[in-house]
């Protein structure tokens, strides 16, 4: 029976939407080589959190883990999706039943579904978004996951700099991953394992744009 391979990867591209300040302006430009006429390439200009990317603990940890501190092995494996469609804003809380399924799936990444990929490039994209409570952060950590996805654009409130971001120091601090910016979660089946393939840059670094794929 053949696979089926669905993208949650946001499309990188030159005036892509960015959270306020970072740099430098996303940019890819073409142009022919010098070479020859028919030969083409491309400069990219991105930032590490830009588009859909993965979060290592490096991040909000200066000692911490980097992207290539980690084996391959962590960036694949089985993914469980919640459905919170159209759960925004506000935090997104855990029912009895998906708290039973993960116990029991025990899943090596949870991806969280509200839909909100489809306001990515709306003004109100970065600063009215959904974002993990604390209780269900706490919850990842017991179930021992790898890591956590999101079709909004922060795993903490939009406004968690005054509460220096709870959500990403818990766990980032705990070692895990987070992959934030994800798109078309609501392809995937709900509270059913399936396989996720996270590729991020190979870069030394905190951050990076990541292909992301469900392989269902």
């Amino acid at each position: 029976m053949q696979k089926i391979i669905i993208d949650l990867t946001h499309k990188l591209c030159t005036g892509m939407p960015v959270y306020a300040g970072d740099k430098p302006d996303p940019e890819i430009m073409s142009s022919q080589s010098k070479l020859s006429w028919d030969i083409t390439i491309s400069s990219i200009r991105l930032g590490s959190h830009f588009g859909t990317h993965m979060d290592a603990p490096r991040h909000f940890f200066p000692k911490g883990k980097g992207l290539l501190d980690f084996p391959l092995s962590r960036f694949i494996g089985s993914a469980l999706c919640l459905n919170k469609k159209d759960h925004f804003p506000g935090a997104i809380e855990l029912d009895d039943e998906e708290r039973f399924v993960l116990d029991r799936a025990k899943p090596t990444w949870v991806l969280v579904y509200t839909g909100f990929d489809q306001n990515w490039g709306k003004e109100n994209y970065f600063i009215n978004h959904p974002y993990l409570s604390g209780s269900l952060a706490e919850f990842l950590l017991e179930i021992n996951v790898s890591g956590v996805g999101v079709d909004f654009p922060s795993i903490d409130a939009a406004n968690a700099q005054k509460f220096n971001y709870p959500v990403h120091h818990l766990l980032l601090g705990a070692g895990l991953l987070a992959i934030e910016n994800l798109t078309s979660l609501g392809k995937l089946p709900t509270l059913q394992l399936f396989e996720l393939c996270a590729l991020p840059l190979k870069t030394d670094t905190e951050g990076a744009p990541t292909r992301v794929v469900a392989v269902l």
